[in-house]
């Protein structure tokens, strides 16, 4: 945990204020990729699964909705 802390820290201090875009969006890459949440900014969010689903892809399709909130 401690380490996603610091890694988070990395956006604390890099802000985003327009001309520094890319290096803004690498470290943002880099912060969702160590604690593997870079697949929100990768891939479009799958379809709602239907009611009568599997467990397994309702639970899947609702812990990418919750990293796409978080």
């Amino acid at each position: 945990m401690s380490s996603n802390i610091s890694l988070r820290s990395i956006l604390d201090a890099n802000k985003l204020i327009g001309p520094n875009f890319l290096n803004w969006n690498l470290n943002v890459k880099i912060v969702l990729k160590k604690e593997k949440r870079l697949h929100v900014l990768e891939n479009p969010i799958p379809n709602t699964p239907v009611e009568d689903a599997e467990e397994e892809i309702k639970n899947e399709h609702q812990r990418y909705v919750d990293d796409d909130d978080e």
